[in-house]
């Protein structure tokens, strides 16, 4: 049994040290100007907008409106090298616009929310255009 695990995880180990010992930039996704953690903000942006449009209750849609402007912060904090004042602008305005999608939760109307939130996909093309992404 120890032979199998360490055949099966010494290449991992040795992997991940590799992977570590490279700068960022080397196994980054093929945007000079995104790192890796702005990569896993956007993913997760992505991912609860997409669990947002098929939210069943308010409270379903707080939780992934909570988490989309959680992680829409951290990419704002994080930046975009290439273009920091224009990424700054449309994380501020997806921010903005979500300032609307919650009050259409507050007011308690999950289909307005739905559109509302909807409507922030128009700002995710602009940009995702805008730099190629």
């Amino acid at each position: 049994m120890k032979s199998l695990a360490k055949a099966f995880f010494t290449p991992l180990a040795l992997s991940a040290s590799l992977m570590a010992s490279m700068p960022a930039s080397a196994h980054s996704h093929g945007h000079e100007g995104h790192s890796d953690e702005l990569n896993t903000e956007m993913k997760k942006m992505g991912f609860n907008f997409k669990r947002s449009g098929s939210a069943k209750t308010i409270e379903d849609m707080q939780s992934y409106v909570t988490e989309f402007r959680a992680h829409a912060k951290n990419a704002r904090e994080t930046g975009y090298t290439d273009a920091p004042e224009a990424f700054r602008k449309g994380i501020d305005q997806l921010l903005t616009g979500l300032a609307g999608v919650q009050a259409a939760l507050d007011k308690q109307d999950l289909d307005l929310a739905k559109r509302r939130m909807k409507k922030l996909n128009d700002i995710r093309k602009k940009y995702h255009r805008e730099f190629d992404v």
